[in-house]
């Protein structure tokens, strides 16, 4: 028997307006009798809206399937950013991937964070958290695997990025003690993560590729044992922290890219350029790819300033080689 129960919990997010506010993140818990625990995430950055559309249908729909295990949905988890459509929370500026500090919390993006570490993470074994591009990047549909600090390979990671059923699979590395990976890794618990979309719009392709990318991995996990499997794509792995994999932007101007997404590229090719219609006298500035590989990534607003991510270009290897990259 499906038991669902609502596991809402509240953090403080005053303002100079008002000194006790607090905000809800919703939480539903889905217990489907003895098995893994697991949580799907999405809403980190609140402009990111495919995993949050997804996870809000499995929302409605996971009670109805799920076989064994539990299931924590967290749709918005950074609600208050989700209702702003901000990639950062509007209360504070924080960074929900960058607030794991730990005790005292000093406002609401670390309240999150500690919530989430304090009740959350202690008791699930995998998590699968959604991302996309947001408001100002738009990235090839795509699991992730991030390695933080000196984490062991995990054999379990490339058969999860398979069952998330889509050929293309993002690998980063991490050292930051305030992102969710690392929280992942302080608690043990297994995490794969996605990029979907951006450019601050989805569709329903997107998210209902989301979604079964997500039951994929509750099958893969053990929890939908009697689901059909389905042959899962040959997946190709993407190195984006090598420094050549991104181009930034060394100067102010409008970027007008001339490959698109998914676009295999050869280094020193020309990718686009940078102008500035304002003034005209201004020197247009031709952009190369920085090396051979696949567009992974694109820059979804053309007004760009110094630093800003223009393009990541990376070469496709199998997953089979993830654990030497390691």
């Amino acid at each position: 028997m499906v038991r669902v129960s609502r596991e809402d919990f509240s953090v403080a997010a005053a303002t100079n307006e008002s000194a006790y506010r607090r905000v809800t993140i919703p939480m539903l818990r889905v217990e489907a009798g003895p098995g893994p625990a697991v949580a799907l995430i999405a809403g980190v950055h609140g402009d990111e809206w495919e995993g949050q559309a997804a996870i809000l249908d499995l929302w409605h729909h996971l009670p109805t399937v799920l076989q064994r295990g539990t299931v924590y949905l967290l749709p918005a988890v950074n609600a208050e950013a989700s209702l702003a459509g901000t990639r950062l929370s509007p209360n504070d500026g924080g960074n929900l991937n960058r607030a794991f500090l730990g005790a005292p919390a000093r406002g609401y993006t670390e309240s999150v964070a500690a919530a989430l570490e304090a009740k959350l993470l202690p008791r699930i074994q995998a998590m699968v958290d959604v991302h996309s591009g947001g408001a100002s990047l738009r990235y090839v549909p795509s699991s992730v695997i991030t390695r933080y600090g000196d984490d062991a390979f995990d054999e379990r990671l490339p058969a999860l990025a398979r069952a998330f059923g889509l050929p293309h699979c993002m690998f980063f590395r991490g050292n930051e003690a305030g992102s969710m990976p690392a929280a992942a890794s302080r608690h043990g618990v297994l995490r794969l993560s996605a990029e979907i979309g951006g450019g601050r719009e989805t569709r329903s392709s997107l998210t209902d590729g989301c979604r079964d990318g997500l039951l994929g991995c509750l099958s893969e996990l053990g929890l939908l044992p009697n689901a059909p499997r389905p042959t899962y794509p040959a997946v190709q792995t993407y190195d984006l922290d090598v420094p050549a994999a991104t181009l930034r932007a060394s100067d102010a101007g409008v970027f007008v890219p001339s490959v698109e997404l998914g676009q295999i590229i050869t280094a020193g090719q020309r990718i686009g350029r940078l102008i500035e219609p304002a003034r005209p006298d201004k020197p247009m500035q031709g952009l190369l790819s920085p090396q051979t590989g696949t567009v992974v990534c694109l820059r979804a607003i053309a007004r760009s300033d110094p630093g800003d991510c223009l393009i990541q270009v990376a070469p496709a290897r199998p997953l089979d080689s993830l654990a030497s990259q390691y």
